[in-house]
């Protein structure tokens, strides 16, 4: 299959993920849709009807990575690339034709697209690898750190040019089956939040990565940990995590990386 598509759902209801479905549906270079339900609450999806979609309904929620690695391992042999998309994003049709025919020509590991909220303005989907101050200081002290999240969102970057960097937003993805095969799946210790930073980075670092204007998708983006006090624990139980496993102050390959990017940007 060309392309397999993986969506991961807890508790979401069909109208909410409508148009992001309606979208997979139509675009012709999907070959299937995998909707995996964590925890087995979407009870509509048993009455769904189409043949590009199959579901997994999975008895505990054991987190975004995890439902995502559920569809790598069972069509890990059925197909060059899997798209990760997140319930809220939409787009339009031959959008997904357009990054898998760059990935396939520039031999990508990793690409994403343009992404724009609803009103159209720009989401910075590549940042720079974090450091525990740049993740306290965006969250906790924005007023203070605007021009140290200008930098680690690439905001200087020419976005209208297709460029690489170290972190790439989880809500679009299109990976190779071999590179995630070569650096291993989403790492499940993360159970929502980080994971996508942790991901980019190891194909970063053996792989081609690529932003690529030409192709746009609109993201809703609710930023819950803002509001939602559980999705704000998750967000710190995972940043202590990822620093646990890459270095809280001493972190060479963030440094490499980080510096690469900022080297090569248009």
């Amino acid at each position: 299959m060309k392309i397999i598509a993986s969506l991961v759902l807890y508790r979401h209801e069909y109208q909410v993920v409508e148009k992001t479905l309606s979208s997979l549906i139509l675009e012709d270079s999907i070959s299937k849709i995998v909707i995996v339900d964590n925890g087995s609450h979407c009870d509509w999806l048993l009455d769904l009807n189409e043949p590009k979609i199959e579901t997994i309904r999975l008895d505990k929620n054991n987190g975004f990575g995890f439902g995502h690695n559920t569809v790598f391992s069972k069509f890990k042999d059925q197909t060059d690339y899997f798209l990760i998309c997140n319930p809220d994003v939409y787009f339009e049709k031959g959008e997904v034709e357009k990054l898998y025919l760059f990935s396939k020509k520039e031999n990508l590991g990793l690409a994403i697209p343009k992404i724009i909220y609803p009103d159209g303005r720009l989401q910075h989907g590549c940042k720079l690898l974090p450091s525990p101050y740049h993740l306290f200081a965006r969250r906790f002290l924005p007023r203070f750190s605007n021009a140290l999240n200008k930098k680690y969102e690439l905001h200087n970057a020419d976005y209208s040019q297709a460029f690489s960097a170290p972190s790439l937003s989880g809500c679009f993805m299109l990976l190779s089956n071999q590179a995630i095969n070569d650096v291993g799946y989403f790492d499940t210790r993360f159970f929502l939040y980080l994971e996508d930073v942790d991901l980019s980075r190891r194909i970063y670092s053996n792989y081609s990565v690529s932003y690529y204007p030409d192709v746009v998708i609109t993201h809703e983006f609710q930023r819950r940990s803002y509001f939602d006090k559980r999705c704000l624990f998750y967000h710190i139980v995972s940043a202590i995590k990822y620093f646990n496993k890459w270095g809280w102050f001493v972190d060479k390959d963030r440094r490499l990386f980080n510096q690469r990017c900022l080297d090569r940007l248009p």
